[in-house]
């Protein structure tokens, strides 16, 4: 009976060291998004802080604000799991939360951006985890994007290349009207038209603003940037990086 009971004890301990190991394991951290690439005028603002002028190299956390000048892009990248957004002129962006969490199997991301005016491209280059969260708030509705590439304007106006995004529209007047994109074909969205295939010359534009997102040497023409090798501060001993 004690060697019973001396067993079960040790196995408990094993439980419990693997739980409290799974749990530790399983600790969200602060993600963050480097600047990897500025064209013409752009600055950011920390949570509280001044406006700073954006420099390509520079990285940025949760609560930051970062708005272009006329003719100014911006190219972020938010980690391996998140890809890339490219803010481009006259915009305004809040990273309101940047999070990771790794579950031992995959990293969770949790990525809520606020875009009150402009334009901001976003291409995750792969398909986000089931329990991801990847949100960009406009003024009047919000969009959930789903391991996607696509564009989207702080006045409601989205273009989907590739992958699923599902924008809950709020207008003026009404009650919140979820719509779903899924691509490809290129698809887009209006508030007036709701969602439809998106036409030659609108498909042509867009490959041609999505063109190079992601690909710093190519988009300076020589002039290569300040590169930060920063990934996602998780390795997954299961999939590894």
């Amino acid at each position: 009976m004690e060697c019973v009971t001396n067993r079960l004890a040790v196995l408990g301990a094993i439980v419990l060291a693997g739980a409290l190991a799974a749990n530790l394991h399983a600790q969200t951290q602060p993600g963050k998004a480097v600047a990897e690439v500025v064209k013409g005028s752009a600055v950011y603002s920390p949570p509280g802080a001044a406006p700073i002028p954006l420099k390509a190299g520079t990285v940025l956390e949760s609560g930051t604000t970062v708005k272009t000048a006329a003719g100014a892009t911006v190219d972020l990248f938010l980690g391996k799991s998140a890809g890339y957004v490219r803010v481009t002129e006259n915009t305004t962006l809040v990273l309101e939360k940047l999070a990771l969490t790794d579950t031992g199997a995959d990293t969770v991301v949790d990525v809520q951006l606020n875009l009150p005016e402009g334009t901001l491209l976003f291409d995750t280059k792969k398909k986000l985890s089931a329990a991801s969260k990847y949100e960009i708030k406009i003024p009047n509705g919000v969009a959930g994007i789903r391991g996607s590439n696509g564009r989207i304007n702080a006045n409601g106006f989205v273009v989907l290349g590739d992958g699923k995004l599902v924008l809950v529209w709020v207008p003026a007047t009404g009650t919140p009207t979820p719509y779903t994109l899924t691509a490809p074909p290129c698809v887009y969205f209006t508030p007036l038209e709701g969602v439809k295939p998106a036409p030659e010359d609108l498909v042509k534009e867009y490959k041609g603003q999505m063109q190079n997102l992601g690909k710093v040497a190519a988009m300076v023409a020589g002039e290569a940037p300040e590169k930060v090798p920063y990934e996602d501060p998780f390795v997954s001993p299961a999939i590894g990086k």
